[in-house]
């Protein structure tokens, strides 16, 4: 995640253009990837990323402070992603989802190819609100407080939907590996 300076964040709530090009800058990929992450495809997420940021332009004034800006950012394309579910109830297809580890990598292209469609398809099978933590958790590397705060819910909720979406995972997962 990228540190940014308290001025250009003072500088980008008082509706200052120069401020908000460059926070789209420093956070659009962020985005963009999650949208990707979470199922969409190339031009989905490409909208879920004008529509996120149209968003924050508009209502730059409502940021408070409270949270990081990248926090603040990602709620509000959650929130796009999710409404873009409700309304299509979209077919999501993880196909480039998930980044695997080093270790992972150094194996043979074909295991690796394997590994990442099974768990893809675990992970397609998930219901959004399990596969979502799973990911900011275990693919993106937000804490549990920083998932809290992103979909406003108890952190009590995040660990047990963390536990759950893993328990599930596991289970598609065991006959397929």
């Amino acid at each position: 995640m990228n540190l940014i300076n308290k001025e250009l964040i003072e500088n980008f709530k008082k509706g200052d253009r120069k401020a908000f090009s460059e926070i789209f800058k420093l956070y659009s990929d962020n985005v963009y990837n999650n949208a990707i992450k979470l199922g969409l495809n190339h031009d989905d997420a490409l909208d879920i990323v004008q529509t996120t940021f149209y968003k924050l332009f508009k209502k730059h004034y409502q940021f408070k402070g409270n949270s990081s800006l990248l926090t603040y950012i990602i709620s509000i394309s959650l929130n796009e992603i999710r409404k873009k579910y409700r309304k299509e109830k979209i077919y999501v297809d993880l196909e480039d989802g998930i980044n695997l580890s080093d270790e992972d990598e150094k194996r043979d292209k074909d295991r690796k190819k394997r590994l990442k469609e099974v768990v893809n398809r675990g992970l397609k099978n998930l219901p959004l609100k399990y596969r979502e933590v799973i990911i900011l958790k275990d693919i993106d590397g937000l804490s549990i407080k920083e998932i809290s705060e992103l979909l406003k819910i108890s952190q009590g909720s995040v660990k047990t939907r963390v536990r759950r979406g893993r328990l599930m995972l596991k289970d598609v997962l065991k006959d397929e590996i």
